[in-house]
């Protein structure tokens, strides 16, 4: 489990800044000299979990100047008395009060902070009041987790989360699930490190909570020490596999523009090298064959206007596999898979399984014979 780690250097500037004493000025005297010593708080940030923690104050005195006391005040009442051992002296968190933090409304939140004066007497006399801030933080932590997946990228997310007190024990972490905001959280069974850790979704039970696109994942991880517990939340959002690529493009009769490249869009002319279908007389088209394009006919109940990758997909895998088309009129749709090449920005080529729809629009005739149509495509993988 981590630990906090206080930076003594920053402390001594804020003690030296703020130390003050029972002056005829009635102010703040900062010749430390003349005080004969100051005090700084080594430790001033907790959790939620710090409620019996011994905290440090490092003394400073002037040569022959004991320190005789250390009362710790709140809101200019003593809480408590510090113990004194050499130059330092202990007080313990359980002196602060209760864990409740006020907004400006008036509501209680889970994390502030306790305003304290150590108010120290010397053995000459003199006495100073320094004040400093004990920060209350939580427990338990998220890391930067995702805030969005598809669900071919679902499984394969990570969930965050950081532990970390000041001296308390965590007895137990435990990460819970629900689908959508009016689900009920279900343990999700999987045994979590108290010290912080990254939890793949494949290692729990989520798939008994049948997502799909356009849920949201909600989870929550719970720290435990004793009787208190540390809760953080947040979810995840399933959205659609958008299309990487779109196209509008004619594919004519005309032998000199008859031919189309999937990956780029180009019309070329019968023949050229790179194209993946071509025009077939009289109002159809075939996938050339060189090309690692295969299509199928999607049926009535294929919902094109929220089709994304993943639905192409799976439209694919269900219907009967064609590399011909005739007959076509304006509004066919088919649902095809090409398989590329792609090079990314590091020089590396990868094959992918592209994904996408292909429907027809506008079918041109002349003197009654079809001569081109129009065809809107997009994929992606």
């Amino acid at each position: 489990m981590k630990k906090y780690i206080k930076p003594l250097g920053l402390s001594l500037i804020i003690a030296f800044g703020f130390a003050s004493c029972e002056t005829e000025d009635d102010g703040f005297n900062y010749d430390l000299t003349d005080l004969g010593g100051y005090a700084t708080l080594s430790d001033n940030s907790i959790t939620r979990f710090d409620r019996n923690s011994d905290l440090s104050i490092k003394l400073f005195t002037a040569e022959s100047v004991s320190v005789e006391s250390v009362e710790i005040v709140q809101g200019g009442s003593v809480v408590g008395n510090a113990t004194v051992s050499g130059e330092t002296a202990t007080f313990n968190s359980s002196i602060l009060g209760e864990y409740t933090f006020p907004d400006d409304d008036g509501v209680d939140q889970e994390t502030g902070s306790f305003p304290i004066n150590i108010r120290t007497t010397y053995s000459n006399g003199n006495v100073t009041n320094d004040p400093f801030s004990v920060a209350v933080g939580k427990a338990i932590s998220l890391e930067d987790n995702p805030s969005a997946t598809t669900m071919d990228s679902l499984s394969s997310v990570e969930l965050g989360y950081d532990v970390s007190t000041f001296s308390a024990g965590v007895d137990m972490v435990t990460l819970e699930l629900k689908k959508n905001s009016e689900g009920t959280y279900v343990n999700s069974d999987t045994d979590l490190s108290t010290d912080g850790a990254s939890v793949k979704l494949s290692e729990t039970n989520y798939a008994d909570l049948d997502l799909g696109v356009n849920d949201t994942l909600y989870y929550r991880f719970t720290a435990n020490s004793g009787s208190i517990s540390d809760v953080v939340s947040s979810q995840v959002a399933i959205t659609p596999k958008a299309f990487q690529n779109s196209n509008s493009v004619t594919l004519s009769k005309d032998l000199g523009m008859n031919q189309l490249n999937l990956q780029t869009g180009v019309i070329s002319a019968d023949g050229a090298e790179g194209a993946d279908v071509r025009y077939m007389t009289p109002t159809g088209f075939e996938v050339i064959d060189e090309s690692d394009a295969s299509f199928v006919k999607a049926d009535n109940n294929f919902d094109l206007e929220n089709a994304d990758v993943l639905s192409a997909r799976a439209a694919f895998e269900d219907g009967n596999v064609v590399t011909s088309a005739t007959n076509l009129e304006d509004g066919d749709v088919f649902i095809y898979k090409d398989t590329r090449d792609i090079e990314d920005e590091d020089g590396n080529v990868e094959t992918e399984d592209f994904y996408g729809t292909f429907k027809i629009g506008n079918v041109t005739s002349v003197n009654g014979n079809v001569v081109s149509f129009d065809i809107e495509y997009s994929d992606g993988f």
